[in-house]
């Protein structure tokens, strides 16, 4: 019985061991290494990379050179004692996540078994995180200078990110957000150990031609490539 015991704990313990090494590996090869930064004298846009230590989200220019307050209404989504701070909506945040996880964890300890089963075993839907920023440097971040076209490219990636309505408009979840400049919205695909949220944003990135890494299930290896 206890060498049975031993066999099954140590087999338990051989599936994280397995998925901790496979992300350090394909956290260090990278994708698109021939990535030049394109400063704005160029005709680059600024980006950033950011992370809350466990979340990757990507920072973009609110109002340019794609107007995202024409499709996320900053009056829509911030609280109307702030909208009159301009400096607030300089900047946008987008991340990607589990429905469940974002909506009813709004704290780590908030989080019930139930809720990261269903995230981990992809039985939930996709929902997307909005934010409106006034600096990107809130949490940790990384500046990437990106080309016009890869721009292009990353605005495509994060439009495909939301459910829409028959009209093509992004479909608001109908519950409060973190704070007072954010809100939650239907999102397509589903969360799984394959595809987290810090993955969806690298997706993003390798499918701009911005240098990243081959598997990023943690915000670490994104980083590390761009560093």
């Amino acid at each position: 019985m206890k060498r049975w015991l031993l066999r099954a704990a140590l087999a338990l313990l051989a599936v994280p061991a397995a998925y901790l090494l496979l992300a350090l590996l394909l956290g260090l090869l990278p994708v698109n290494r021939e990535f030049t930064p394109t400063l704005a004298q160029a005709g680059g846009v600024a980006i950033y990379l950011r992370t809350n230590g466990v979340h990757a989200d990507l920072v973009l220019p609110a109002a340019g050179p794609h107007d995202w307050q024409v499709e996320f209404p900053p009056q829509r989504i911030v609280g109307a004692a702030r909208l009159g701070e301009p400096r607030l909506l300089r900047w946008i945040a987008f991340g990607w996540g589990d429905r469940e996880f974002y909506v009813h964890t709004r704290t780590w300890r908030d989080l019930r078994p139930g809720t990261a089963a269903v995230a981990l075993l992809g039985l939930g839907t996709g929902a997307m995180h909005v934010e409106y920023l006034a600096e990107p440097q809130r949490y940790r971040v990384q500046r990437i200078d990106v080309s016009a076209a890869q721009y292009r490219a990353l605005v495509a990636a994060v439009r495909a990110g939301f459910r829409r309505d028959a009209a093509g408009a992004p479909l608001r979840i109908e519950t409060a957000g973190y704070f007072d400049t954010d809100a939650f919205y239907e999102g397509t695909g589903r969360y799984t150990l394959w595809l987290t949220s810090n993955e969806w944003v690298r997706r993003a990135l390798a499918g701009a031609g911005i240098r990243t890494c081959v598997w990023a299930p943690f915000d670490a290896a994104l980083f590390w490539q761009l560093s």
